[in-house]
């Protein structure tokens, strides 16, 4: 190939190096100036159609006013209830944990209020595992504490232990008001008692550790009999811990009661009387509802 006088094959270099800035350069601005423009033709498209669309729907909506006067209403439609005559409810299995567990008792002995010495002798070892509310709400559950005090009187006779019979010198914070002790198939120690006195629900039962997994069923076998008991007369002592004030409290056979003493009435040691002749309605109250 014949080159001109002078000619360098550097020129021909940079003259294909700037024929190919300039093809790249126009090719950027292509696909830049239709990239935007193309989007901004669809968004305009749509815009329109939404317009339109919206001005549409307002066009029908006037025309049904003008022809209707309102606006279209559907009847109502009746849904099933349990009480419709013609409605089937299929009652729902209870749950396991619904269920009452059984646990076998062969024997059961209440521990009596100067036996509780050779009750802590024996058990001096044991390892307390405590179960109180379940999440069944069940009768032992949602009980008032004083009808269940009522009833345990009825079925147990005196609890073992009571306010009355620690020396009042002694802390009384988390002292229950009333203990029921007892000992289960011959070898198992159980305790009942309140969890907040007469201003609760429910019981508080404990027993050994090995048996915490059956605590449940070992509270609702021994209890069950107190479900159909009736109350019996009976008095303790109380103390709120809130108020720092001591209470006479039972059931005296015709109402349930809370009076407010001093603390010299207290003797230590000794119980209080249950007195048979009150009559003041002032300090009794109505019987607590299960």
């Amino acid at each position: 190939m014949r080159h001109p006088p002078g000619w360098h094959p550097q020129e021909a270099l940079r003259s294909g190096a700037l024929c190919a800035v300039c093809v790249v350069g126009w090719a950027l601005l292509t696909v830049g100036g239709v990239g935007p423009a193309a989007a901004q033709t669809t968004g305009g498209d749509a815009s329109l159609i939404e317009r339109y669309q919206n001005e549409r729907y307002r066009a029908l909506a006037r025309r049904h006013l003008r022809q209707k006067g309102t606006w279209p209403a559907h009847p109502p439609v009746q849904l099933p209830t349990p009480t419709d005559s013609l409605h089937l409810v299929r009652p729902s299995a209870p749950s396991p944990t619904a269920q009452l567990p059984s646990f076998p008792l062969d024997d059961v002995r209440p521990v009596r209020h100067l036996e509780r010495e050779w009750f802590r002798s024996r058990f001096a070892d044991a390892e307390w595992a405590f179960l109180g509310g379940t999440a069944d709400y069940t009768f032992l559950d949602t009980t008032r504490t004083p009808a269940l005090r009522a009833r345990l009187q009825a079925e147990f006779g005196d609890p073992t232990q009571t306010l009355a019979d620690a020396p009042i010198e002694d802390s009384l914070a988390g002292r229950p008001q009333f203990e029921y002790w007892f000992v289960v198939n011959d070898s198992i120690p159980v305790q009942v008692m309140d969890g907040r006195g007469p201003q609760g629900r429910g019981l508080i039962v404990a027993a050994d550790r090995a048996y915490r997994h059956r605590l449940r069923g070992l509270r609702d076998t021994l209890l069950a009999p107190l479900q159909d008991a009736a109350p019996a007369p009976h008095v303790d002592y109380y103390y709120d811990e809130r108020r720092r004030r001591w209470y006479r409290t039972g059931y005296d056979g015709r109402s349930f009661f809370l009076t407010p003493i001093s603390r010299g009435a207290i003797v230590p040691g000794r119980r209080p009387r249950l007195d048979t002749t009150r009559t003041s309605d002032a300090s009794a109250s109505s019987p607590p509802s299960p």
